[in-house]
């Protein structure tokens, strides 16, 4: 039997052992392929068949789950080398070479990796089928179809293999640098006792509190974002050393709860032995989770500030513009067709205007009859209006320009500004300029009269008495205007469609749908993440744990007392971070959230869904604390 057989059989009868890093593979996989099938898809992130507004908000969790990839599939190959270094110290003392373990263990790594990649591929295939469905029938964006798309598998496998190179080499240069009698010990090598400093925890304490007003103060109100980034380094500080030194909550209870130190002192004693290289997994973990709150709070918050910034930039259900020879149709024609189909149209209002590539003019009279706005305006002047929504939490850049100059035939008329105005006078369309100039009549009939680089229009403004249920009538006329303009469809779309409330609404509805489905999966992934890492760190404290027991066990302690034990590990193990997560997530929910007028909102949400994360965790601890108990053999 050669040394590789030995290694294989090893490998094979310790196999449940290392199947967590093989399903660690494959997972990372699945949730990167989701992603790469949709933002590789031409259909979708093409603007004519899916808007950009949907199509953009793919990029985001896109990026967590392609940086979670490369730094999770790292640490999990670390975690499972650290299991199997033992074994390769035994194989070296019975006679195998450094370069025959090295080769081992390449060979071994490419053999995962190549198992993993296959199935993360296919399992991923399955799971897009899923991501297409929702997405197409439960979002309703049609425009995504499914195809086969090489793109999606290259981009995975290439960010896979890139990442399992940098692996590898990481692995093997830090296994030339270990010692024979380091690998024997590895596994068995405890830490350092060390004494919890309650300093250090006061410390901590201090930081995360003075970065709340950092925050509040400098980024909220002052918009400084070097308050935003000074606000992050003391929190993070602060909670790593709260995290740190977390034990020395145990020295609180003993002092508020009698005999509790008395009552958990096994459990008191196992927690100092890992304090040490617990901290590094509980800081990761619990900022994991605080992202993973404070995303969720947000596009919660997030669905109904976009729905109301569509309905707020959209106050005529229909709109359109007669104007290049497009669009000429009556307005009988449209009200009737929009009866049709279930649509009552309650007023209808034209406004008259000129536009160039820059401006749109409208005669002063008009907008103040049509738009019930008070402007006076005097010859030679002119009114610039930003139709911009102040409350959509933007930050808005208004320059208006001093005098405008018009081409009036041998003539040159220049206007002076009287100032601006930002008020939202009619929905955006595509036949219109981006900037809208009011003047008065003289001077709008004037230009009106020569037009040599203006060109004439009617804007046609519909309010109906039910909107919400204008879908299918706001259709009907798209498809009338569409006939009558005999244009290809995509010019029709491009330059000359009309504008509606309803489409406005239900392209922010399905952009907001969107982007809380796929954070969904994104928030989903730092969970497992945290609790993986975590789960990481229990298994390669598994054996040595399982011998004190068994020891406690000939001792006389019960098995109950076992478990009681085993909770007060695992609490420590994993409550601390989801705790300080539901905090960061809070906080930082309001604080980024505040800046656009939804921050209580936004803390709210982060505070129900962090704390539903805590009392979930929570019983799952319990659960999993009896059922590691049953794995070492107790309560049989």
């Amino acid at each position: 039997m050669t040394f590789f057989d030995i290694s294989r059989k090893m490998l094979m009868v310790n196999f449940r052992r290392y199947r967590q890093y093989f399903l660690c593979n494959v997972f990372s996989i699945v949730l990167f392929y989701c992603f790469a099938a949709i933002f590789t898809n031409q259909a979708f992130m093409d603007p004519k068949s899916v808007n950009s507004y949907i199509s953009s908000n793919v990029w985001a969790p896109s990026l967590f789950v392609g940086i979670f990839l490369v730094t999770f599939i790292p640490y999990s190959y670390q975690q499972f080398m650290k299991l199997r270094k033992h074994e390769y110290g035994i194989l070296m003392t019975m006679g195998m070479s450094e370069r025959e373990v090295l080769v081992n263990m390449l060979l071994e790594q490419c053999v995962t990796a190549g198992i993993s990649l296959l199935s993360g591929l296919f399992l991923g295939t399955l799971a897009a089928f899923v991501f297409y469905f929702v997405i197409q029938h439960g979002i309703g964006v049609t425009g995504l179809r499914w195809y086969f798309n090489p793109a999606s598998y290259k981009w995975t496998a290439l960010l896979y293999g890139l990442t399992i190179l940098f692996t590898l080499v990481m692995s093997v240069l830090g296994f030339k640098k270990t010692d024979l009698i380091d690998l024997i010990k590895d596994k068995f090598r405890g830490e350092k006792n060390r004494k919890s400093k309650r300093g250090r925890f006061i410390s901590g304490v201090v930081l995360a509190a003075v970065s709340v007003p950092m925050m509040i103060l400098g980024y909220v109100y002052a918009n400084s974002g070097l308050w935003f980034v000074i606000s992050l380094i003391f929190m993070f500080a602060g909670s790593g050393l709260i995290i740190a030194q977390v034990e020395s909550l145990d020295d609180f209870w003993t002092k508020v709860i009698p005999g509790f130190r008395e009552g958990h002192f096994l459990g008191i004693s196992f927690n100092r032995q890992h304090a040490k290289s617990q901290v590094r997994i509980s800081i990761i973990a619990a900022w994991l989770l605080g992202f993973c709150i404070f995303f969720a709070g947000s596009c919660v918050v997030m669905y109904p500030a976009l729905t109301k910034d569509a309905i707020r930039n959209s106050p005529y259900d229909l709109e359109y513009s007669q104007i290049f020879s497009k669009n000429q149709v009556t307005d009988s024609d449209i009200a009737s067709l929009l009866a049709q189909n279930g649509v009552s149209v309650r007023t209808v209002k034209q406004v008259d205007y000129l536009r160039n590539g820059a401006f749109n003019l409208l005669p002063l009279s008009e907008v103040n009859e049509e738009f019930g706005c008070n402007y006076h305006i005097p010859e030679g002047k002119f009114l610039m209006v930003f139709q911009s929504d102040l409350q959509d939490g933007y930050k808005h850049y208004f320059s208006s320009p001093s005098t405008v100059g018009f081409d009036c035939g041998r003539d040159k008329m220049e206007l002076k500004s009287v100032g601006s105005d930002v008020r939202i006078l009619f929905n955006r369309n595509p036949t219109l300029a981006d900037h809208t100039l009011v003047l008065n009549d003289t001077d709008y009939k004037t230009i009106a009269a020569v037009r040599t680089d203006y060109s004439k229009g009617i804007i046609k403004l519909y309010s109906f008495g039910n909107w919400q249920d204008s879908g299918k009538g706001i259709a009907a006329v798209q498809k009338y205007l569409l006939e009558k303009n005999r244009v290809d469809q995509s010019i029709q779309q491009r330059y000359y469609r009309a504008t509606s409330r309803i489409e406005s609404y239900t392209l922010a509805k399905q952009s907001a749908e969107f982007l809380l489905f796929v954070m969904l999966f994104a928030e989903i992934l730092f969970c497992a993440a945290s609790n993986i890492m975590i789960q990481f760190k229990i298994k390669a404290e598994a054996e040595k744990e399982q011998r004190i027991l068994f020891g406690l066990y000939r001792l006389g302690v019960t098995a109950e007392e076992m478990l009681a034990m085993i909770r007060h590990k695992n609490i420590y193990y994993y409550m601390p971070q989801v705790i300080t997560g539901l905090f960061i997530g809070s906080f930082y929910g309001y604080a980024v959230n505040e800046f656009y007028g939804f921050g209580w909102q936004a803390a709210v949400y982060s505070l129900i869904i962090g704390s539903g994360l805590t009392a979930l965790q929570f019983v799952v601890v319990l659960r999993y604390s009896r059922r590691e108990l049953l794995g070492f053999g107790f309560f049989q």
